[in-house]
């Protein structure tokens, strides 16, 4: 398992952008977590059966979106 952590800023449209973009590529998250801290969105995606290339592919584009400060792995499981 896979867990991305984003930071992205306090905007309406930051969360629909984050789930678009792994509906978009027909990846079925196992577990969302948003929360808002110090004045920015905080998400966290959990994503089972994710090869570590693909993933770091994920968390580079991830932090490429509009709303998004910034993206990485911040967990990963067997």
């Amino acid at each position: 398992m896979h867990r991305f952590r984003i930071d992205a800023i306090l905007d309406p449209h930051s969360l629909p952008r984050v789930t678009g973009f792994f509906a978009q590529r027909a990846i079925m998250p196992s577990a969302m977590r948003m929360q808002v801290e110090h004045g920015r969105m905080c998400i966290e995606v959990a994503v089972d059966g994710l090869g570590d290339a693909q993933a770091a592919i994920i968390a580079a584009k991830l932090h490429e979106a509009v709303t998004v400060i910034g993206a990485g792995i911040v967990e990963m499981a067997a």
